[in-house]
Order: structure tokens, then C-alpha cells, then sequence
């Protein structure tokens, strides 16, 4: 795949309102938090969302 056609892949899915493949809804990271143990929801939410590791540290970029 070009870099031409992933542009026209992000376009035509930005236009239709759809998501990537491996990205949750609210909805689905909020039935996966629910099912997870309370006192790891915090952490476990911050993974899915991207923000944290499941240890619960923070994700740091290392880029400037």
C-alpha cells in the first residue's frame, strides 16, 4: 500500500464516521472496566485508553 492509498483509506473512513479496527469504543473500554477487579480499574483503563502501562506507570514519550 502506497502512502497515497493509506491517505485515501483515512479520508474515506473520516468521512464515514468509521473507526479503525483496533480501536474501542466508550463504550466497550466501559463494559471492559467494569468487568475488571475495582482496584485495578484505574490502571487498567489508562492502558486502554493508551495513557498508562498496566503496572499503572505513565506512559512518557521519549521523543521531544
Amino acid at each position: 500500500m502506497s502512502d497515497h492509498d493509506a491517505q485515501h483509506v483515512e479520508y474515506v473512513a473520516a468521512q464515514t464516521g468509521e473507526r479503525a479496527p483496533d480501536e474501542l469504543t466508550e463504550r466497550e473500554i466501559q463494559e471492559l472496566v467494569a468487568r475488571c477487579p475495582e482496584q485495578q480499574r484505574w490502571a487498567f483503563e489508562g492502558w486502554l485508553r493508551g495513557v498508562r502501562q498496566l503496572d499503572g506507570d505513565p506512559i512518557v514519550s521519549l521523543s521531544p
